[in-house]
C-alpha cells in the first residue's frame, strides 16, 4: 500500500508543487500589478495636481485680464462721459448763441416792420392830403 500511496501521490504532489509555483508567480504578478497601480496613481495624482495649478493659473490670468478690461472699459466710459458733457455745453452755447441772434433778428424786422408802417401811414396821409388839396383846387378852379 505504500507503494500505491506513493503513486498516488506523486501527481498529488506534483499538482501542489504546481499549484504552489502558479500561487507564487500569481502573488508576484499580484505584487507587480499593485506596484504597478500604485504608480499609476500617483503619476495620475501629479497629472491632476498640474491641470489643477494650470488651471489656477490659467483662472489667475483671466481675472487679471478682466479687471485689466474692467478698468480700460470704466477709464473709456469716464473720457466718453467727459466728451459727451463738454459736447451738450458747447451745443447748449451754440443754443444760446441762436436764440440771441433769432431774438436780435426778430427784433429787427420788428422794427423795419414798424418802419415801414409809419413810412406807409405817413405816405397814405401825404397822398390823402394831396388828394384833398387837388379836389380843394378842382372845386375852386370847377365853381369859377
Amino acid at each position: 500500500m505504500t507503494a500505491k500511496t506513493d503513486d498516488a501521490r506523486g501527481p498529488a504532489a506534483s499538482e501542489v508543487s504546481y499549484l504552489r509555483k502558479l500561487v507564487e508567480e500569481l502573488r508576484l504578478e499580484l505584487e507587480s500589478g499593485a506596484a504597478l497601480l500604485a504608480t499609476e496613481r500617483q503619476r495620475w495624482a501629479t497629472e491632476r495636481e498640474l491641470d489643477r495649478t494650470q488651471a489656477r493659473e490659467a483662472v489667475d490670468a483671466l481675472r487679471v485680464e478682466l479687471e485689466a478690461s474692467a478698468l480700460e472699459r470704466n477709464a473709456a466710459v469716464q473720457d466718453t462721459a467727459a466728451q459727451a458733457a463738454d459736447e451738450v455745453a458747447q451745443l447748449e452755447a451754440t443754443v444760446r448763441e441762436l436764440r440771441l441772434a433769432l431774438d436780435s433778428a426778430q427784433d429787427d424786422a420788428r422794427r423795419a416792420r414798424e418802419a415801414l408802417e409809419r413810412s406807409f401811414r405817413d405816405e397814405r396821409q401825404q397822398l390823402q392830403e394831396t388828394i384833398a388839396g387837388l379836389r380843394v383846387r378842382l372845386e375852386a378852379t370847377g365853381a369859377s
